[in-house]
């Protein structure tokens, strides 16, 4: 199994963001040293789908015209996520029992709805307040208002819903707080 993980991370490289997506592994198995292998590979690919510019139709959030919490969005961007998962463990050979518990992680990391998918959620706001803070910060004033920004963070802080990643989140969002305060 392991050799699927390092396929997968080779796999996602290609994304300008992958630090993101490993983080949020890290996060996913340092808040469940025993989570299951799915929702790893979930962790590693929730948001590869920004790596295919073609058939992006809808607005991002992060380009105007959609809210962070924009639910119309947040499936779009789940599902083909999760589409484009689907292909790659199908290309690698996976059971067609680890693609589905994956993709189906994927199409929940945003809202949750079960413990993993919780819990993907969580190590997903957990990354983001780590690791993509700087990038959103560079947005300014061009793409994004400091304003958007800050409903960005508390958005990401505010979704989680596990107490242990609440309390490192605060740690994290309280920095980024300050970073953002400072441009």
């Amino acid at each position: 199994m392991n050799n699927i993980f390092e396929r997968t991370k080779k796999w996602i490289k290609v994304y300008s963001n992958a630090d993101h997506l490993i983080r949020t592994a890290y996060w996913v198995k340092k808040l469940d040293p025993k989570t299951s292998d799915a929702l790893v590979l979930a962790a590693l690919t929730h948001d590869i789908e920004r790596v295919f510019k073609e058939d992006r139709n809808p607005p991002t959030p992060e380009f105007g015209g959609a809210k962070w919490d924009d639910p119309i969005y947040s499936q779009w961007h789940s599902e083909r996520s999760a589409k484009f998962t689907e292909e790659f463990l199908k290309k690698e050979g996976e059971s067609e029992e680890l693609i589905k518990k994956t993709t189906d992680l994927i199409k929940l990391h945003e809202l949750g709805g079960n413990p993993e998918a919780d819990l993907l959620k969580d190590a997903d706001s957990l990354s983001f307040l780590e690791v993509n803070v700087a990038l959103f910060i560079s947005m300014v004033p061009d793409k994004l208002s400091k304003d958007e920004i800050l409903e960005k963070l508390n958005f990401m802080f505010n979704r989680i819903t596990d107490e242990k990643a609440k309390i490192i989140a605060k740690q994290l969002y309280d920095k980024a707080i300050l970073k953002l305060n400072k441009v």
